[in-house]
């Protein structure tokens, strides 16, 4: 493997650990502060809805994008490991 493919590889495991780690954060906010999105202070049972709705799909939002950097990050592990091998590597 050349020295330019090995700094790419390294880049995207850069970047995907940043993801992970804003998604992480992001999930952490969301977690402790949960509370705020389902006793908003608001007469108005749609806006209460709303935000519950808002600090749910937050979460899931949040939790998907770990979950796929996670997947991310395996498959790459997966591609160097065959690399530095010699071998053929097949994506899916």
């Amino acid at each position: 493997m050349d020295r330019t493919t090995i700094n790419q590889i390294e880049g995207v495991n850069v970047t995907l650990e940043t993801v992970l780690g804003l998604a992480q954060t992001i999930s952490d906010i969301v977690e402790n502060d949960i509370a705020l999105f389902n006793i908003y202070p608001s007469d108005d049972e749609g806006e209460k809805w709303r935000m519950k709705r808002l600090g749910s799909k937050l979460n899931a939002l949040s939790s998907a994008t770990i979950t796929a950097t996670e997947k991310a990050q395996q498959q790459i592990d997966l591609v160097v490991n065959e690399l530095l091998k010699g071998g053929d590597t097949e994506c899916n």
